[in-house]
């Protein structure tokens, strides 16, 4: 009976097996699944920030492909595994959160993240933006908002303009961003907009031509019934000098004087 009962174990466990895995076998494993999406994600953004270079549908599914080589899967495998993710919600949120993880373990492992008081940068257009240029806000996550803060050195005049650019994904309700720039004289003066839906968006501050703006900086409030995680990528912060054919954007802007 001994080994009857030996065999019989064995086959318990096998059949646990797969629900230790928690999909079936054709689907991409979370864990895999996971890194495979944060792979994915930094190859878009790579196309996006340099979309000079990759014009053609074919050298981005080149790019695509080359991902899924790495991970010896196909698009076919990849839009099978999406589905069965698609329809066990919860275990796709918990790949999400692992991808997120995953991102933000990178961005820190690169030292991606820079003091503002340390840029200083020439030049008439540059861009100045002293963080990460990737940001991954979910449930998790401590604060629902992004914040920024720059000091004036050499390189900063009158009459900057400073245009703070992010694409956005899964942002699917209203989010509210703001610019200050604070003058030598301690008045206030900004501009304040809503941002709806995902893909590019951007908010432009054009500062005083007589007032020296000893400091910038700006806040990203996210609602806080937003669903799911969502993505700020390729994140950046462009000052350029007065340019009179800008100059007139002041308009949209307030003023607080203290």
């Amino acid at each position: 009976m001994k080994p009857l009962l030996s065999i019989a174990a064995l086959m318990a466990v096998s059949a646990l097996l797969p629900a230790c895995k928690g999909v079936p076998d054709h689907v991409i494993a979370p864990d895999e699944m996971a890194e495979l999406l944060a792979d994915r994600h930094v190859a878009e953004a790579v196309v996006d920030y340099n979309a000079p270079q990759w014009r053609t549908d074919s050298q981005r599914i080149a790019l695509r492909d080359a991902v899924y080589m790495r991970h010896g899967v196909t698009q076919a495998d990849v839009d099978t595994s999406l589905d069965w993710y698609g329809h066990n919600i919860n275990r796709y949120m918990e790949v999400y959160d692992r991808t997120i993880e995953i991102l933000e373990s990178r961005i820190t492992g690169s030292d991606a993240r820079v003091r503002a008081e340390q840029v200083t940068i020439a030049g008439d257009s540059v861009d100045v933006w002293p963080a990460s240029r990737f940001y991954a806000i979910s449930r998790r996550s401590p604060s629902r908002s992004l914040q920024f803060a720059l000091n004036g050195d050499e390189n900063s005049e009158r009459g900057d303009l400073y245009t703070w650019r992010a694409k956005f994904a899964n942002n699917q309700q209203e989010a509210s961003w703001t610019v200050v720039a604070e003058y030598a004289d301690s008045t206030l003066e900004y501009i304040s907009e809503r941002v709806n839906g995902g893909g590019w968006h951007e908010i432009t501050l054009q500062t005083d031509s007589t007032r020296t703006a000893r400091r910038i900086y700006g806040s990203l409030m996210f609602s806080a019934g937003e669903r799911g995680p969502l993505w700020l990528d390729s994140v950046s912060l462009v000052r350029n000098h007065l340019r009179p054919d800008t100059y007139g954007k002041r308009y949209k802007q307030r003023f607080i004087r203290r």
